[in-house]
């Protein structure tokens, strides 16, 4: 059987290209604006604001479903890009499926791209003094050419152009996908993937970077956080035990909210666009606190925030990293039939090819990292949606097998009237 992969990465990723690698050129020759006036608010309409209500209930229910019982760091917002640009290539209820899950529902295609394009512009221009940068680019195989009608669809909607490459060295392959990845990112991500995670008959890659960084509001002289206010204190597991770590404290007029089993936190960034949310169960909680996010809103949650207390808090410094195949998640919310071999409908990528291949999704992988100290956060996530384009198999002969080295019975009959005439059992004694 011909089997051809194609992998769509996607990242929360980094900074503005740093110096090039390995004399390597760059293949964005389209990228996303970037902004150079501040705006006071992402623009969107009534039925958009309710994508993202949308967007931020998947996110809740997803959380659920990759938690597993360690530290965890993921991007909805990450794999919402992944998905989109997969839509673009799907149809029927493949695509359906895909649109559903993010929660556009009936609205279709073209409203999920117009809000990608907005998110994607507007965002970054919320606050100047936070660097948000969603940037995208396809790296594609010279011998599987993109349909173009959605090669337009994706630098359009999406500022992403392609380049062709000779996929013959997966070496090199990965080490153009880890050089973009790593330049976007600051290096906060140097490693999307090995060489031989590049399949002999990778068809293209579909990358998105979307990287955040940004300093905790306050100035220099009264810092929300600082090195001298950082102390070894206790931090109670889930479990009961004990562990010491690095805290970081400080003493403000917070945005807190007390709600039906825990508290909520905001922690402003820069100039108070931006807020790191900290959802603490009561009791040590946590799975209950998860429970409870299937049902609770985000938008409940913030109407709930006030100010109205000096808040004091302490806060872990932490750094984590990790990778989750999302696979069994996207299943159980509903993207199954992009999944099925002969039953996902991804006719609208790649140009014709006379019903060869078929394709499909093979596995979603995301990679994520952050960083909290005193000064602020850097957070980045890569995430890889690996689609199949395998032939149609030719039908194996029907093979039966049939080995009377056992006790059979046995009869001996007439056919025209269906009589039997003897019958018996052969029991090998």
């Amino acid at each position: 059987m011909k089997k051809t992969v194609i992998l769509l990465a996607t990242g929360l990723i980094a900074l503005l290209a740093c110096s090039k690698s390995d004399g390597i050129k760059d293949p964005i020759t389209l990228s996303s604006p970037t902004p150079t006036e501040q705006i006071t608010k992402v623009s969107l309409s009534e039925t958009q604001q309710g994508y993202v209500k949308a967007g931020n209930a998947m996110a809740l229910r997803f959380l659920k479903q990759i938690y597993q019982g360690e530290n965890l760091i993921c991007s909805p917002l990450s794999l919402q890009y992944a998905l989109a640009m997969t839509a673009n290539g799907a149809s029927g209820e493949t695509l359906q499926e895909i649109i559903d899950f993010l929660g556009y529902g009936s609205d279709g295609i073209d409203a999920l791209n117009a809000y990608s394009k907005i998110l994607l512009e507007q965002l970054p221009a919320v606050d100047l003094s936070v660097t948000l940068k969603v940037t995208d680019a396809l790296l594609v195989n010279k011998d599987f050419p993109l349909l173009p009608s959605f090669k337009k669809t994706v630098e359009d909607f999406y500022y992403a152009p392609a380049e062709n490459m000779d996929f013959s060295d997966p070496e090199k392959v990965a080490a153009r996908i880890n050089d973009w990845a790593s330049r976007n990112t600051n290096g906060f991500i140097d490693k999307v993937l090995d060489s031989d995670e590049i399949s002999e008959s990778a068809a293209a890659f579909l990358m998105n970077a979307l990287y955040f960084k940004a300093k905790w509001a306050g100035s220099d002289y009264d810092p929300m956080f600082s090195e001298e206010g950082t102390y070894d204190e206790s931090f109670t597991l889930s479990d009961g035990t004990v562990k010491t770590m690095k805290m970081m404290h400080n003493e403000r007029d917070h945005r807190y909210a007390e709600m039906d089993g825990f508290k909520v936190l905001a922690l402003p960034y820069a100039n108070g666009k931006f807020f790191m949310y900290i959802l603490l169960p009561d009791e040590n909680n946590l799975p209950g606190l998860l429970t409870k996010l299937q049902t609770i809103s985000w938008e409940n949650i913030h109407q709930n925030l006030k100010r109205d207390a000096e808040v004091h808090v302490k806060l872990p410094k932490f750094d984590i990293e990790n990778k989750f195949n999302l696979n069994d998640a996207l299943n159980a919310m509903g993207v199954k039939r992009a999944f099925q071999r002969g039953a996902a409908q991804f006719d609208r990528m790649f140009a014709p090819n006379d019903g060869e291949y078929l394709f499909r999704i093979g596995q979603v992988i995301q990679k994520a990292r952050i960083s909290v100290a005193e000064w602020g956060t850097e957070a980045a996530a890569v995430t890889v949606v690996q689609m199949y384009a395998e032939s149609d198999p030719v039908e194996e002969p029907k093979r039966v097998y049939f080995y009377a080295d056992h006790p059979f019975v046995f009869a001996i009959g007439e056919s025209t009237s269906g009589t039997i005439l003897f019958e018996g059992v052969y029991s090998g004694k």
